[in-house]
């Protein structure tokens, strides 16, 4: 049976047991489109009514809308097996409102690559089907992280990606087309406070119809966007609501990160580096033929010349990532570029072994093992109302086993704003308190030493652990309270910011934990390395870190990274440009109607309440007030608390919200002086929005006349997006600005003359040397072989992904992953040509030789030549030249493979 829950806002419809049906997320005529989210939840509650299975949550304003009538559904909703044909897949996708695009990585794609049919629909299962001559041969779902393969389905399920399948004047106007509603679909409705209902929705209507100014769009509005309220509240049943639980969001609604190009990607016109020559410029990928077989070359361009490199050896070419508007080209006929690896190196060699020093001072430094209490852990564990990431729950038990090993922890955890850093650390400070001993937890802002103890103080009450605040904000008198209760052992849990170190005296620490490390100073880090070698620390770090940093760090910091996107993380819309009052009022309004709050950014205390007072008279109908740096501590927090609690519907504040304010009813950000920032500030602030499952808006406002740097950091915040971004904001920040300090390392310019990818490449290198972890390089080279070793256009038509594809497989050392890509590309893209195995086999023979210690080989028509400087200790027929460390032999390739295998 279907039954609708119709409850007065948005916010009141996340029940357990329940599909929520949410009203549209964009206005009347706006030029965007109706989110994913909202698209796939309303076609989705359609699809379970037709089946008789619907349990929804709406608000009166989502369910009057038109939507496609029943029988227009059904013949637009197919249920496909193994046997069926399907004809035109391009057309039917297109057809039913998917996106094509090369690789799906969201709702509402698909893609088609030869006889493979990649989509992800309303019902949120990323779908393969692979067909053989118009027959579906298989269907199975997909990673959309690694796009590979995981298990077979029964059927396919192809629902539409839109409401509506003829084209229409906008997608919140579907009456022109179709007079369809949800009282067609057989569904009993009930309505919890009626009244409430009603004004709610009266409100809503008022607002919208305002902001259409356009009487003749106003008129088409008002006819063709939905049904008279009366016409659902009169077959509606009255309800109350009682004991219900906030609905939690599924494990499988977890999206793995996804970057949308790698740092590795590179684009016609960036800066490359080449590891044997240096800095190039890359112009482009070229075919060249010889005695008919092919061959791709990427051309780059040096200062004196032109170098073809072929794409089988794009594990030698990076991206440059340094001071790109100070690079110079390196000379091919000149020797600089050795000299100045050479000089980096050294330097490199300094650092690591000062590291090293420190590292094994901690080491040798006997720690308290803290034994915890499983019981107890495990209870304060399902307090936790999300659903932890697999990055986070790897985290919290490296943390866990640190705490409990006899040497003390010295651990960064690092993450995107948002990923559930906060959680981890709760999870360590709770096992510490368990272990009989204090925690100090310290923080850059006051701010955000007050969110951390609300949130600590709310999860920690229930087990009697006591939690204090320890800041600016407190009387002389509260202060020294808090020192003597610390200092007696009263408190377990002390939060503030850095003067909790300096002043206080702790009956038994046990963990210091600190909160965005990179925002304190040189001084208060100097006083953190004192306490360093004999105690327990965690730091957290919403700097990304480069997963080859990682890798290079591994051995001497411990790292827990968490890469993953909560559950529910959505991309935010982002906009930039001159600031507009309509389009304030207007994002202020969508927020508000559905649920949310705003945050409105203006960094200049002078001016801060005329801003406010300017959106006073912009949007009345909404509650505003003001918060920064300068005002009282008490009024400030009053009125961050009143934000949180959701009583005011916008907060005008400067930059303190940069860090901390963690809001997930807030999705809507406006920055209203934007070109001020740099640009990891601009991340941060974008951060604080897209923290729910509801599509998040970010508005970043500049005056008519911006410099070169600031346009270019604009429009980094708009085009950088999705899981990972933090990451490549932090990459394109070190392009705009240069490189400057990476986790203690001093570089003194190193990184900006090679670049910091192969900076952190030789970094491996020498910390692998260090550690006596030598690892063999496959660098052989191997010339006129037979055949084609291209990865055809007609095979991988995206040229990013074809780059991505020939890095990878230049870069594959062992034979078992040249087996592994070759079965990742016949799910992914079908039967390899003959070019592809080519390349495949060609790689194999790289790598095979390489083992062998062979750094050439030559094939001519009846014999083989192979370099080394080793004794090959050769068991078959050859000639060998001394003065050229050659072996000549005489086999065929296919006889020269088995030969090395």
């Amino acid at each position: 049976m279907n039954k609708i829950l119709i409850l007065p806002n948005e916010k009141d419809c996340n029940i357990e047991g329940y599909l929520y049906i949410p009203s549209y997320d964009v206005f009347p005529f706006e030029k965007i489109n109706n989110s994913w989210f909202v698209r796939s939840q309303r076609i989705y509650a359609l699809y379970l009514a037709l089946k008789n299975n619907l349990k929804a949550t709406a608000t009166l304003y989502s369910i009057t809308r038109y939507v496609m009538p029943p029988d227009i559904l059904k013949k637009h909703i197919f249920e496909l097996k193994i046997g069926d044909k399907i004809t035109s897949p391009e057309v039917l996708f297109s057809n039913l409102g998917y996106e094509r695009v090369f690789n799906v990585t969201d709702g509402g794609q698909f893609s088609t690559r030869g006889d493979i049919i990649d989509f992800l629909g309303p019902n949120q299962i990323p779908t393969r089907i692979e067909l053989f001559d118009n027959i579906i041969e298989d269907i199975r779902t997909f990673d959309i992280a690694t796009q590979k393969s995981i298990k077979k389905l029964e059927y396919a399920i192809i629902l539409p990606a839109k409401e509506y399948i003829e084209p229409v004047l906008h997608e919140t106007i579907l009456g022109e087309k179709y007079k369809g509603t949800f009282l067609d679909y057989n569904i009993t409705f009930e309505v919890v406070n009626k009244e409430k209902v009603i004004e709610e929705y009266i409100k809503k209507e008022r607002e919208i119809r305002e902001l259409i100014i356009d009487p003749q769009l106003r008129k088409k509005y008002i006819n063709f966007s939905g049904i008279d309220y009366n016409k659902i509240l009169e077959v509606s049943k009255e309800k109350i609501l009682e004991n219900t639980k906030k609905r939690k969001e599924k494990a499988s609604d977890e999206i793995n990160s996804i970057p949308v190009i790698s740092q590795e990607d590179f684009q016609i016109g960036d800066y490359v580096v080449h590891k044997e020559y240096g800095i190039a410029k890359f112009s482009g990928i070229t075919k060249i033929t010889q005695k008919n077989l092919e061959r791709e070359f990427l051309i780059l361009q040096f200062k004196d010349s032109k170098l073809f490199v072929p794409t089988d050896r794009l594990d030698l070419v990076q991206k440059y990532i340094g001071a790109s508007e100070t690079v110079k080209l390196d000379n091919l006929r000149k020797s600089n570029w050795i000299r100045k690896v050479n000089k980096a190196k050294k330097e490199i060699q300094n650092t690591v072994k000062e590291l090293l020093r420190l590292n094994a001072l901690r080491k040798m430094t006997k720690g308290l093992p803290l034994p915890g209490d499983p019981e107890l852990e495990k209870e304060f564990a399902n307090t936790f109302p999300h659903i932890e990431t697999e990055d986070q729950l790897k985290a919290i038990e490296e943390v866990s086993e640190d705490l409990s090993a006899d040497k003390n922890m010295d651990r960064l955890i690092a993450g995107d704003a948002g990923y559930g850093k906060t959680e981890v650390a709760m999870r360590a400070a709770f096992k510490t308190v368990v272990s009989g001993k204090q925690v100090a937890l310290l923080v850059p802002t006051t701010v955000l030493a007050r969110q951390h103890f609300e949130n600590f103080q709310k999860r920690f009450k229930k087990f009697g652990i006591k939690v204090e605040l320890y800041d600016n904000s407190l009387t002389p008198k509260q202060k020294e309270n808090v020192k003597e209760n610390v200092k007696k052992g009263i408190t377990d849990i002390v939060i503030g910011t850095h003067g909790i170190i300096a002043s206080m005296k702790f009956s038994d620490l046990g963990l210091l934990i600190i909160d965005e490390e990179q925002k304190f100073g040189v001084h208060q880090k100097e006083s953190f390395k004192k306490i360093r070698v004999n105690i327990n620390i965690l730091s957290m770090s919403a700097t990304p870190i480069p997963r080859t940093l990682h890798m290079a760090l591994s051995g001497i910091k411990d790292m827990s990274i968490l890469k993953t996107p909560p559950i529910g993380r959505k991309n935010i819309q982002v906009f930039v440009s001159k600031f507009d009052e309509r389009i304030a009022r207007q994002a202020i309004l969508r927020e508000v109607n559905r649920g949310g709050q705003v945050l409105y950014v203006h960094n200049r205390v002078n001016t801060i309440k005329d801003v406010a007072d300017n959106l006073k008279k912009i949007v009345p109908e909404v509650k505003i007030e003001i918060a920064h740096g300068q005002m009282s501590k008490r009024k400030m927090e009053k009125i961050i608390k009143e934000f949180y609690d959701g009583n005011l519907d916008v907060l005008v504040s400067t930059s303190i919200i940069e860090n901390g304010i963690d809001i997930p009813n807030a999705n809507t950000l406006i920055v209203d002086d934007s070109h001020r920032y740099g640009l990891s500030q601009l991340y941060q602030l974008r951060g604080r929005v897209g923290r729910s499952e509801k599509r998040a808006f970010a508005y970043f406002f500049h005056p008519s006349k911006i410099n070169k740097t600031a346009q270019e950091r604009l429009k980094a915040i708009k085009e950088i997006m999705g899981p990972g971004s933090g990451l490549q904001i932090a990459l394109k920040d070190m392009e705009i600005r240069g490189i400057g300090n990476i986790l203690g390392l001093e570089q003194h310019g190193f990184i900006n003359d090679i670049g910091l990818n192969y900076y952190l490449e030789i970094l491996n290198e020498v910390l692998s040397n260090l550690e006596g972890k030598i690892e063999p390089k496959i660098n052989t080279e191997l010339i006129g072989m037979k055949g084609s070793i291209v990865i055809p256009e007609n095979y991988v038509s995206d040229p990013v992904e074809r780059l991505r594809l020939y890095r990878r497989i230049s870069s594959l050392s062992t034979e078992k992953e040249v087996d592994e890509i070759l079965n990742e590309l016949e799910d992914r893209f079908g039967t390899p040509p003959e070019s592809v195995i080519n390349l495949l086999k060609y790689t194999k023979l790289r790598i095979l030789s390489s083992k062998m210690g062979i750094s050439k080989v030559i094939f001519n028509e009846n014999s083989i030549i192979l370099y080394s400087k080793n004794n090959l200790n050769l068991n078959i027929p050859h000639i060998y030249n001394e003065k050229e460390k050659a072996y000549v032999i005489f086999l065929s390739e296919e006889e020269f493979i088995e030969f090395l295998k």
